[in-house]
């Protein structure tokens, strides 16, 4: 089997890695200084357990230089380039690849469905810490986690799939909904992700302020009524307990924010930062809160539910992204936030 990874990031250079390693033929499409240093000497993963090369990785940086056409394409750009990224890719499409989106957020699977046809469209849920400290590096930070599978069309069973990924050493879960599978990990996405960005202060921090935790409790809470409205129910993620989160999350908050304290700390450190933040932080006019938080306002309102606190998250993630907003009147201020959400609810 060829595997084209599509947006060699973090993500896709850490799957790209594993799978090359296991003897699956590996086409990378990322920037020139990553597929450069690929080139010179190989993908390198580096892992709590050592470093591993991946030498027999190919490397591009345009699909006019794709040796064969792939068998199957992951998809591992960021939400907001999903679109543009379909369209680069309709050639290979229409040669009859499958596409596995490795995305976060909801609605990436309705618009490739909609370019390569359900039975061709795969849903994965990604759940391995990774970053990409230069160019020709991954690091892969824990081992926990692994990668949740599910077909569009669920007259299709992955099982194949789902031995290809095992085969390369990354721990694979079936699902038979990929719905289900997509909105618990936007659970595990949404939790402290939007006000880290906003405050510029740690998901620790969050949890650790009263008043912060219960506005993240709130938008999780309105979230799991979208997900019962919807028909769904939290599963567990490799590595990732979602049903627990969610009764976690429901127990009165003296409860639960110790529990939660420690399971962060023990999963990120004291000081470690979720996507958005970075997203924030880098400048990026586009972020995907669209994609996490907006999803669950989109179909609150779809449904008739309402989702105050996921609006004002969002729509204060995406006002500073744009410059709209003044980041500085919100940095380290929660109070600021706080008063949005008052000013909503009026």
């Amino acid at each position: 089997m060829h595997v084209l990874c599509f947006g060699a990031g973090a993500i896709g250079s850490l799957v790209g890695a594993r799978l090359s390693l296991g003897g699956v033929d590996v086409t990378l499409l990322g920037r020139r200084a990553h597929v450069a240093a690929i080139r010179t000497s190989g993908l390198v993963l580096e892992t709590p357990r050592g470093r591993l090369t991946a030498k027999q990785v190919d490397s591009i940086t345009s699909l006019d230089d794709l040796r064969s056409p792939p068998d199957l394409v992951l998809l591992t750009v960021k939400a907001y380039d999903t679109r543009e990224a379909l369209q680069a890719l309709r050639p290979v499409l229409q040669g009859g690849s499958s596409i596995m989106s490795l995305q976060n957020g909801i609605g990436n699977e309705d618009l490739i469905a909609i370019a390569a046809g359900p039975e061709r469209t795969l849903a994965g849920s990604i759940t391995i810490n990774a970053g990409q400290p230069r160019p020709g590096v991954v690091r892969q930070n824990t081992e926990a986690g692994g990668l949740g599978l599910a077909r569009v069309d669920r007259r299709l069973g992955p099982a194949d799939l789902v031995a290809l990924f095992r085969g390369a050493g990354i721990r694979t879960e079936p699902y038979p909904d990929y719905r289900a599978m997509k909105w618990s990990k936007l659970l595990l996405n949404i939790f402290t992700n939007a006000t880290s960005a906003i405050l510029d202060l740690s998901p620790a921090d969050i949890v650790g302020d009263p008043s912060l935790y219960g506005l993240e409790r709130e938008a999780f809470r309105e979230a799991r009524r979208v997900m019962g409205a919807l028909g769904l129910r939290p599963v567990a993620l490799p590595g990732y307990p979602v049903p627990w989160l969610a009764a976690l999350v429901a127990v009165p908050p003296w409860a639960a924010r110790p529990v939660l304290l420690r399971v962060i700390r023990r999963a990120r450190g004291e000081g470690g930062r979720p996507s958005l933040w970075h997203d924030v932080r880098r400048g990026r006019s586009q972020t995907e809160v669209d994609v996490l938080n907006g999803a669950v306002v989109r179909e609150g309102a779809r449904l008739g539910i309402a989702t105050p606190v996921n609006a004002v998250l969002t729509e204060a993630v995406e006002g500073i992204a744009a410059g709209r907003l003044d980041p500085t009147e919100f940095r380290g201020r929660p109070q600021a936030l706080l008063a949005l959400l008052d000013k909503r609810r009026k």
